[in-house]
Protein backbone atom coordinates (compact mmCIF):
# COMPACT_ATOMS: atom_id res chain seq x y z
CA UNK A 1 0.00 0.00 0.00
CA UNK A 2 1.06 3.44 -0.83
CA UNK A 3 1.86 5.51 2.04
CA UNK A 4 0.81 9.03 2.84
CA UNK A 5 1.89 12.15 0.39
CA UNK A 6 4.85 13.70 1.13
CA UNK A 7 4.13 17.09 3.16
CA UNK A 8 6.48 20.24 1.36
CA UNK A 9 6.28 23.76 2.16
CA UNK A 10 6.99 25.89 -0.82
CA UNK A 11 8.19 29.53 0.45
CA UNK A 12 6.77 31.54 -2.18
CA UNK A 13 3.04 31.44 -3.55
CA UNK A 14 2.27 29.75 -6.36
CA UNK A 15 -0.58 29.62 -9.19
CA UNK A 16 -3.26 28.24 -8.65
CA UNK A 17 -3.17 25.55 -11.85
CA UNK A 18 0.62 24.73 -10.24
CA UNK A 19 -0.55 23.65 -7.21
CA UNK A 20 -3.66 21.81 -8.78
CA UNK A 21 -1.39 19.74 -11.00
CA UNK A 22 0.22 18.09 -7.72
CA UNK A 23 -3.01 17.75 -5.66
CA UNK A 24 -3.00 14.27 -4.56
CA UNK A 25 0.81 13.53 -5.21
CA UNK A 26 2.20 16.20 -2.54
CA UNK A 27 0.52 17.60 0.21
CA UNK A 28 1.50 21.12 -0.57
CA UNK A 29 1.59 24.61 1.71
CA UNK A 30 2.52 27.96 0.22
CA UNK A 31 4.27 29.88 2.64
CA UNK A 32 5.88 33.27 1.55
CA UNK A 33 9.12 34.23 3.06
CA UNK A 34 9.90 37.42 0.80
CA UNK A 35 7.52 40.17 -1.06
CA UNK A 36 8.39 42.08 -3.92
CA UNK A 37 7.20 45.77 -4.01
CA UNK A 38 7.98 47.42 -7.64
CA UNK A 39 8.97 51.03 -7.93
CA UNK A 40 5.67 52.89 -9.48
CA UNK A 41 5.31 52.94 -13.13
CA UNK A 42 6.34 56.83 -13.04
CA UNK A 43 9.69 56.44 -11.42
CA UNK A 44 10.89 53.79 -13.90
CA UNK A 45 9.55 55.81 -16.70
CA UNK A 46 11.43 58.95 -15.79
CA UNK A 47 14.27 56.77 -14.69
CA UNK A 48 14.19 55.55 -18.47
CA UNK A 49 13.97 58.69 -20.12
CA UNK A 50 16.89 59.91 -17.85
CA UNK A 51 19.33 58.28 -19.68
CA UNK A 52 19.07 59.11 -23.60
CA UNK A 53 19.84 57.67 -25.74
CA UNK A 54 18.20 54.51 -23.87
CA UNK A 55 20.45 51.15 -24.56
CA UNK A 56 18.62 49.16 -27.10
CA UNK A 57 19.86 45.93 -25.48
CA UNK A 58 18.13 44.80 -22.00
CA UNK A 59 18.73 42.33 -19.67
CA UNK A 60 16.12 40.74 -17.21
CA UNK A 61 16.60 38.11 -14.63
CA UNK A 62 13.63 38.36 -12.86
CA UNK A 63 10.04 37.87 -14.12
CA UNK A 64 9.10 40.52 -11.28
CA UNK A 65 11.36 43.00 -13.04
CA UNK A 66 9.59 42.15 -16.58
CA UNK A 67 6.03 43.06 -14.86
CA UNK A 68 7.39 46.46 -13.25
CA UNK A 69 8.78 47.55 -16.84
CA UNK A 70 5.29 46.43 -18.61
CA UNK A 71 3.27 48.46 -16.09
CA UNK A 72 5.23 51.49 -16.61
CA UNK A 73 3.67 51.88 -20.59
CA UNK A 74 7.21 53.09 -21.92
CA UNK A 75 6.72 53.98 -25.55
CA UNK A 76 9.59 52.63 -26.94
CA UNK A 77 10.06 48.41 -26.01
CA UNK A 78 11.24 46.85 -29.27
CA UNK A 79 14.34 45.98 -27.70
CA UNK A 80 16.99 43.23 -28.03
CA UNK A 81 16.45 41.38 -24.25
CA UNK A 82 18.79 39.20 -22.88
CA UNK A 83 17.04 36.86 -19.83
CA UNK A 84 16.68 34.11 -17.63
CA UNK A 85 15.00 31.17 -18.73
CA UNK A 86 12.21 29.86 -18.15
CA UNK A 87 9.86 32.23 -16.49
CA UNK A 88 11.44 35.10 -16.66
CA UNK A 89 11.26 34.59 -20.87
CA UNK A 90 8.19 33.53 -20.64
CA UNK A 91 6.92 36.69 -19.03
CA UNK A 92 9.16 38.76 -21.55
CA UNK A 93 7.42 36.88 -24.28
CA UNK A 94 3.99 37.70 -23.09
CA UNK A 95 4.92 41.56 -21.90
CA UNK A 96 7.14 42.41 -24.46
CA UNK A 97 6.07 41.02 -27.82
CA UNK A 98 7.85 43.62 -30.08
CA UNK A 99 10.85 42.68 -28.64
CA UNK A 100 13.52 40.08 -29.59
CA UNK A 101 15.05 37.65 -27.38
CA UNK A 102 18.76 37.67 -28.37
CA UNK A 103 19.57 34.88 -26.14
CA UNK A 104 18.01 32.92 -22.79
CA UNK A 105 20.60 30.58 -19.90
CA UNK A 106 19.17 29.31 -17.33
CA UNK A 107 21.15 31.24 -14.61
CA UNK A 108 23.05 34.63 -14.52
CA UNK A 109 26.50 32.57 -15.23
CA UNK A 110 25.65 31.60 -18.29
CA UNK A 111 23.74 34.16 -19.17
CA UNK A 112 26.76 36.58 -19.06
CA UNK A 113 28.38 34.27 -21.18
CA UNK A 114 25.91 34.53 -23.67
CA UNK A 115 25.94 38.68 -23.16
CA UNK A 116 29.86 38.50 -23.95
CA UNK A 117 29.51 36.31 -26.79
CA UNK A 118 27.48 38.93 -28.59
CA UNK A 119 29.29 41.95 -27.74
CA UNK A 120 26.73 44.28 -27.39
CA UNK A 121 27.70 47.85 -27.06
CA UNK A 122 25.46 48.87 -24.14
CA UNK A 123 23.04 47.77 -22.10
CA UNK A 124 20.27 48.23 -19.61
CA UNK A 125 20.07 46.28 -16.97
CA UNK A 126 16.23 45.93 -15.18
CA UNK A 127 16.66 44.50 -11.86
CA UNK A 128 16.07 44.31 -8.10
CA UNK A 129 17.87 45.81 -5.13
CA UNK A 130 19.21 42.90 -4.08
CA UNK A 131 20.26 41.65 -7.35
CA UNK A 132 23.64 39.39 -7.66
CA UNK A 133 26.46 40.82 -9.05
CA UNK A 134 27.42 38.01 -11.39
CA UNK A 135 26.31 39.69 -14.44
CA UNK A 136 27.46 43.21 -13.82
CA UNK A 137 30.91 41.97 -13.09
CA UNK A 138 31.50 39.69 -16.17
CA UNK A 139 30.34 42.35 -18.39
CA UNK A 140 33.17 45.08 -16.36
CA UNK A 141 35.54 42.00 -16.78
CA UNK A 142 34.82 42.43 -20.41
CA UNK A 143 34.65 46.44 -21.00
CA UNK A 144 30.94 46.28 -21.99
CA UNK A 145 29.18 49.51 -20.55
CA UNK A 146 25.90 48.03 -18.62
CA UNK A 147 23.33 51.14 -17.08
CA UNK A 148 21.07 49.64 -14.01
CA UNK A 149 17.99 50.77 -13.21
CA UNK A 150 16.31 49.00 -9.79
CA UNK A 151 12.48 48.43 -10.73
CA UNK A 152 11.19 46.40 -7.35
CA UNK A 153 12.37 45.75 -3.97
CA UNK A 154 12.93 42.41 -2.35
CA UNK A 155 11.62 42.40 0.95
CA UNK A 156 12.04 39.26 3.62
CA UNK A 157 9.49 38.75 5.69
CA UNK A 158 10.85 35.98 7.79
CA UNK A 159 8.03 33.83 10.31
CA UNK A 160 8.51 30.24 12.42
CA UNK A 161 7.09 27.44 10.76
CA UNK A 162 5.00 25.01 12.73
CA UNK A 163 5.38 21.48 12.18
CA UNK A 164 7.69 19.14 10.09
CA UNK A 165 7.84 18.91 6.09
CA UNK A 166 9.85 16.48 4.14
CA UNK A 167 10.42 18.57 1.74
CA UNK A 168 10.84 22.62 1.39
CA UNK A 169 10.62 24.39 -1.83
CA UNK A 170 13.36 27.21 -2.36
CA UNK A 171 13.12 30.09 -5.18
CA UNK A 172 16.15 32.70 -4.25
CA UNK A 173 18.99 33.32 -2.03
CA UNK A 174 16.81 36.27 -0.37
CA UNK A 175 14.27 33.36 0.90
CA UNK A 176 16.70 30.89 2.03
CA UNK A 177 17.99 34.13 4.64
CA UNK A 178 14.69 34.84 5.18
CA UNK A 179 13.51 31.15 5.98
CA UNK A 180 16.97 30.28 8.03
CA UNK A 181 16.52 33.40 9.87
CA UNK A 182 13.61 31.72 12.02
CA UNK A 183 13.74 28.27 11.41
CA UNK A 184 15.83 25.08 10.54
CA UNK A 185 15.49 22.06 8.54
CA UNK A 186 15.61 18.72 10.33
CA UNK A 187 18.42 16.22 8.95
CA UNK A 188 15.84 14.15 6.93
CA UNK A 189 14.10 17.46 5.54
CA UNK A 190 15.53 17.74 1.67
CA UNK A 191 15.85 21.28 0.47
CA UNK A 192 14.31 21.73 -3.19
CA UNK A 193 16.43 24.62 -4.94
CA UNK A 194 15.37 26.33 -7.95
CA UNK A 195 19.07 27.13 -9.50
CA UNK A 196 22.75 27.75 -8.62
CA UNK A 197 22.37 30.52 -6.45
CA UNK A 198 19.58 29.70 -4.35
CA UNK A 199 21.47 26.03 -3.87
CA UNK A 200 24.80 28.14 -3.08
CA UNK A 201 22.75 29.79 -0.30
CA UNK A 202 21.43 27.04 0.69
CA UNK A 203 24.96 25.12 1.36
CA UNK A 204 25.29 27.39 4.07
CA UNK A 205 22.45 25.86 6.02
CA UNK A 206 21.80 22.42 4.88
CA UNK A 207 23.52 19.57 2.45
CA UNK A 208 20.45 17.79 1.81
CA UNK A 209 19.83 20.04 -1.33
CA UNK A 210 18.71 18.87 -4.81
CA UNK A 211 18.22 21.39 -7.47
CA UNK A 212 15.82 22.07 -10.19
CA UNK A 213 17.53 20.71 -13.86
CA UNK A 214 15.89 23.92 -15.54
CA UNK A 215 14.80 27.58 -13.20
CA UNK A 216 11.29 26.93 -13.08
CA UNK A 217 8.46 26.47 -10.80
CA UNK A 218 6.89 23.51 -12.78
CA UNK A 219 9.49 21.59 -12.90
CA UNK A 220 10.77 22.50 -9.22
CA UNK A 221 7.27 21.18 -8.20
CA UNK A 222 8.02 17.99 -10.17
CA UNK A 223 11.11 17.52 -7.57
CA UNK A 224 8.75 17.36 -4.81
CA UNK A 225 6.60 15.14 -6.71
CA UNK A 226 9.57 12.46 -7.37
CA UNK A 227 11.09 12.86 -4.03
CA UNK A 228 7.42 11.39 -2.99
CA UNK A 229 7.60 8.40 -5.75
CA UNK A 230 11.13 7.22 -4.67
CA UNK A 231 9.92 6.96 -0.80
CA UNK A 232 10.34 3.27 0.32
Amino acid sequence: MAGKPLHILSTGLLDEELVTSVEGQIHLDCIPFIETRSETPDTIARAVAAIAPAPRSIIFTSKNAVKAVAAANLSQTDWDIFCIEAATKKQVQVSFPGSTIIAAAPNGARLAEQIVAHAPKELLFFCGNRRLNTIPESLAAHHIPCREIIVYHTIETPKPVQGRYDGVLFYSPSGVESFFSVNTLPAQTVACSIGPSTTGALKKYTDKIIESPMPDFKQLLQLAVHLNLNRP
